[in-house]
């Protein structure tokens, strides 16, 4: 299972961050690059693993099975994002479900410039790549907060929409 704690403590560390004792000297682009990606998938993993826990379990047993395996993986980058941009069916949810959706929905288009766009509008500074990793930071510690029916409701809509 991907840890979104590795992935931030991860990110945090390509980006500079004071705490792993880079006191001097700037980060590559490619670090900073690389960083903000990282915050991304933090996200991303944490919206998978709460999906499968709360729609399958998250026993160590349930971690294990099949079935968990296969809605973790069936969270996609563009549907979620999609689905996130609604925001007449967001404001159904819990405000740090809410949060958590803006900030994930952020945090995607800023990878996709780290991962893909070789002359961002926006420069990588270490500033703004360490915002963006405590933007991750905070909103998936807020999520993990809501209660598991909220974040149950919410992996159905993720997933499966709605129809009208």
């Amino acid at each position: 299972m991907m840890n979104h704690d590795q992935l931030i403590t991860i990110a945090e560390a390509l980006a500079g961050a004071p705490q792993h004792g880079e006191t001097r000297g700037r980060p590559q682009q490619m670090q900073l690059r690389k960083a903000t990606s990282q915050a991304y998938y933090a996200m991303f993993y944490a919206l998978a693993n709460s999906n499968a826990d709360t729609l399958i379990g998250s026993t160590p047993a349930t971690r294990a099975s099949e079935e968990w395996t296969t809605t973790h993986r069936a969270l996609n980058h563009g549907p979620a994002k999609t689905q996130m941009s609604k925001t007449r069916e967001m404001s159904r949810f819990h405000p740090d479900i809410q949060d958590f959706s803006d900030a994930f929905v952020e945090l995607q288009v800023r990878r996709h410039d780290a991962d893909y766009n070789p002359n961002p509008v926006e420069p990588f500074t270490r500033s703004q790549t360490m915002e963006k990793i405590t933007r991750a930071k905070q909103a998936i510690e807020k999520f993990r907060n809501v209660l598991s029916p909220e974040r149950r409701r919410f992996a159905a809509y993720i997933l499966f929409g709605r129809r009208n």
